[in-house]
């Protein structure tokens, strides 16, 4: 039996987009460094060492789930550092880049540095999206055109996290390299789900996150093209752990349970690529053969795969979720920001008003999940919606 699967009695899951468990694989090659062969891999004698060749075994795993050089390879605490690193790190005080790019549904994890920045004069240009979540090359180039430019750094999301559309990486590399400017991409939502090639998109930074691919939460990366390396301004000061770019203790079981999840995502990523466009495909038919009436957020086909934000006009997220909890655990596309529910910045830019944002709710599929699964979980999430129906009236 897989041990990632939940026991029978528990709710199924539907959020691998928030997290995913730890496949059997990872468990099993993290145990030893817990044990018997825990080691600070930053010590010299014989025990130090050997951690620190599991280190480079792990950095060589993460550079090849994503087509880079494993000396690009970075370890951070998450992906949310990892931005933190690579925008504060590119456009700080004493640095040449002064601009800073990003579309108006991207994560936190990139709005909040770019808030940071900008009150320490940094210019934050923020990019208007399409309907369906897509930057359009024309949108960004009339963004860059502008006279009198200086060098800067455009920063987004792959993989949206909450409405799954994906963004067409190699053609705004391009046009950003047109300008001058760096790409900075968060690959959290992305990696693992779908085949990822640095130099194929020609993408000059990266972020990871093991917890999103079946790894240990507590670890991922920032991929740094290796001649970029010394542009990249420390946020972390102490030992000069990996390259002097991010001081501190490295866990080697965290980075060891890393590179076990990337050597299998990329073994799997085909095969789990297509299983989960299945399973959305599943989803949607089950909810069409139930009479639900449903919208899809976010583009039709560029998505990731097993994501669906779904809008189910009428029915409040919030009291749709009360209702399956006990069936099953999925997200709402609401945000609470200061005590008060309001409608998430990506659905706002995306064009939807208070209302229809409120009626968004994101099912995510991954390993585990099975078809007979989601099928139950339709016909759970039909009769929740025709009970709120009765209920309103």
């Amino acid at each position: 039996m897989n041990s990632m699967a939940a026991p029978a009695n528990e709710p199924l899951y539907l959020d691998f987009a928030s997290t995913t468990p730890p496949a059997d694989e990872v468990v099993d090659a993290m145990l030893p460094w817990l044990r018997h062969t825990h080691a600070n891999p930053h010590s010299e004698h014989f025990h130090g060492r050997r951690a620190a060749l599991a280190l480079d075994s792990a950095r060589e795993a993460v550079a090849a789930l994503i087509g880079g050089q494993p000396e690009g390879v970075v370890f951070t605490s998450g992906a949310t550092e990892a931005n933190n690193l690579a925008l504060k790190g590119l456009l700080s005080a004493t640095g040449s880049r002064k601009h800073l790019w990003l579309a108006d549904t991207e994560h936190k994890s990139l709005r909040e540095p770019a808030r940071h920045l900008s009150g320490a004069g940094v210019m934050v240009t923020r990019l208007a999206v399409q309907s369906t979540g897509l930057i359009d090359v024309a949108t960004l180039t009339a963004a860059l055109d502008t006279p009198g430019r200086t060098p800067g750094l455009i920063a987004m999301g792959h993989g949206n996290n909450e409405i799954g559309t994906l963004q067409p990486l190699p053609a705004l590399a391009e046009c950003a390299h047109a300008y001058g400017h760096l790409l900075h991409v968060d690959a959290a939502q992305s990696a693992g789900r779908v085949p990822l090639d640095v130099e194929a998109i020609d993408c000059d930074l990266m972020c990871l996150s093991s917890h999103k691919l079946y790894g240990p939460a507590g670890i991922g990366a920032l991929y740094v093209v290796p001649d970029l390396q010394d542009q990249l301004e420390p946020q972390l000061h102490g030992g000069g752990q990996e390259g002097g770019l991010r001081s501190g203790t490295v866990p080697t079981f965290l980075a060891v349970g890393f590179g076990a999840a990337a050597t299998l995502a990329l073994q799997r990523v085909i095969q789990d690529t297509e299983r989960q466009q299945r399973l959305a495909a599943v989803f949607l038919a089950a909810l069409s053969a139930q009479r639900v009436a449903f919208q899809l957020i976010g583009h039709p086909t560029q998505r990731l795969p097993g994501h669906l934000s779904l809008r189910f006009p009428g029915v409040e997220a919030e009291d749709l979720l009360a209702l399956l909890a006990p069936a099953l655990s999925a997200s709402t596309g609401a945000a609470c920001a200061a005590g008060e529910l309001r409608a998430s910045h990506v659905l706002r830019a995306l064009g939807l008003d208070e209302r229809a944002a409120s009626e968004v709710i994101r099912f995510t599929f991954g390993r585990t999940t099975r078809e007979e699964d989601l099928r139950l979980a339709v016909e759970c999430t039909a009769v929740a919606i025709g009970r709120i129906h009765e209920r309103s009236g």
